[in-house]
């Protein structure tokens, strides 16, 4: 169970580098492509470190791993990124910066309740 959350809370985490919605799709586009995010949990009691893999098409952003997990938000053409994670009756919201082939930020998921912090880089 606690493996599962510290998925969500990494894919969270890479998709916080994928979020907001774009406001031209040219821009948005520059973070298209395939994205490997590793987060690491600094509070609470989930796993350590999680690793997985991201999918970001016009600036919006889809979970490419083997969980059933739902993905939501997007990176903005500034690079602002915000998403959230979604696992059965479990949530990790992730926000953070993207800039070139790499994307950095915060995650936090209230049940069980834990945060840290996700680095991310393309594929």
């Amino acid at each position: 169970m606690l493996h599962t959350i510290a998925g969500l809370t990494a894919l969270a985490l890479l998709a916080a580098a994928t979020a907001v919605t774009p406001a031209r799709a040219d821009n948005a586009r520059r973070f298209d492509g395939s994205w490997v995010v590793r987060t690491s949990a600094e509070e609470g009691k989930c796993n350590k470190n999680f690793d997985f893999k991201l999918a970001v098409k016009n600036g919006k952003v889809t979970y490419a791993g083997y969980w059933p997990v739902k993905a939501a938000g997007g990176i903005s053409k500034l690079g602002l990124v915000r998403m959230t994670l979604t696992h059965g009756q479990r949530k990790v919201t992730a926000t953070g910066l993207a800039e070139g082939d790499q994307a950095s930020g915060d995650w936090s998921s209230p049940q069980p309740k834990c945060n840290g912090s996700w680095l991310a880089r393309r594929a």
